[in-house]
């Protein structure tokens, strides 16, 4: 009979033990869920506010080893892409100038050509990251939600983003606890370190939009760059291998100062990289560029100049360029 009792005591603790950690299980599982949806809710509020708000502000943004560059970013919001207006200038080195008017990008540089293209946003003002339904990149990127901080005197609440695949950077974007604008963003490198870094060192919401309005209404624009579907150059190969979530997002020739060259981007939504076919003949090398957060790998194929251009780490470029196969 007593081994009996303690056989059964025995069952029972077993039993007891399992469904603790059961719990235990499905508590951390409920939690992680709850972490997720707040922090894609506070991602989406973001996106919502970058595009639809009125604001002016003062950044700063810097890569690893290289000086800080500051801009001024005043922002003419509304739920019509087409209707969205902005002026970025350069306030430091040439009165470099960036106008956003009607689904098209004007770059005002007083030391080389000015010209215009269609783009839908400043890419110099935030990057793509800011620009998602979060919601639709669950299956590729953890989101976690790190808590409360301050930064330019203002509230601020932190959410990682992190690819479930270890092939790409990560980021930490402070979200404002009142507008939700984005006022510090982190680019960190596989080992956690931050390479790139964007800060909203001053913010005024109470600008004069009119002043900024009429200023872009009334500007001469640069003639449109020629922008052409692709040609034969590109449909001779293909990648064999993309990172998870990647695809191809257009695919175009640019005659850029009498030189053609034909490109394809790709996107995930949060990273991106164009691959670039030049007209002109080659047979240089492959040589590998770092330049803070962006790679640039260069091959040859065919006697083509092939150039690979990321916001990827070397190796996801490198097999990005191993993977370029002939049709």
């Amino acid at each position: 009979m007593n081994c009996s009792f303690h056989l059964n005591i025995l069952k029972i603790k077993q039993s007891i033990k399992f469904i603790i950690t059961l719990c235990f299980l499905l508590f951390a599982f409920t939690a992680y869920a709850e972490n997720t949806d707040k922090a894609l809710e506070l991602l989406n509020s973001m996106h919502k506010a970058v595009k639809t708000s009125n604001y002016q502000i003062h950044l700063l943004s810097q890569d690893k080893d290289q000086y800080a560059t500051t801009y001024e970013y005043s922002h003419l919001g509304s739920e019509k892409q087409d209707d969205i207006k902005a002026q970025l200038l350069y306030l430091e080195g040439p009165a470099k100038e960036i106008i956003l008017n009607n689904g098209i990008t004007s770059y005002f540089q007083p030391d080389s050509a000015s010209f215009s293209i269609t783009s839908p946003r400043i890419t110099e003002a935030f990057p793509d990251v800011i620009y998602n339904d979060f919601t639709q990149l669950v299956d590729v990127y953890d989101f976690i939600l790190l808590g409360k901080t301050r930064t330019a005197n203002r509230s601020a609440q932190l959410v990682k983003i992190i690819a479930k695949d270890k092939d790409r950077y990560s980021y930490i974007i402070w979200i404002d606890d009142e507008n939700y604008l984005p006022l510090r963003i982190d680019l960190l490198d596989q080992n956690g370190e931050i390479i790139g870094q964007q800060k909203i060192v001053d913010l005024d919401e109470k600008f004069d939009p009119r002043e900024i309005k009429e200023y872009i209404d009334s500007r001469n624009y640069p003639i449109l760059l020629s922008i052409e579907k692709q040609n034969d150059i590109l449909d001779v190969w293909h990648l064999a291998w993309l990172p998870k979530g990647f695809k191809e997002i257009a695919a175009y020739n640019v005659n850029f100062y009498n030189s053609d060259i034909a490109t394809k981007l790709f996107s995930d939504g949060v990273f991106s990289f164009t691959v670039n076919v030049s007209s002109e003949q080659s047979n240089q090398l492959n040589q590998l560029i770092m330049q803070g957060d962006r790679t640039i790998f260069s091959t040859n194929i065919n006697n083509k100049n092939i150039i690979i251009i990321g916001n990827l780490p070397k190796v996801t470029i490198e097999r990005i360029a191993q993977n370029i196969v002939e049709k």
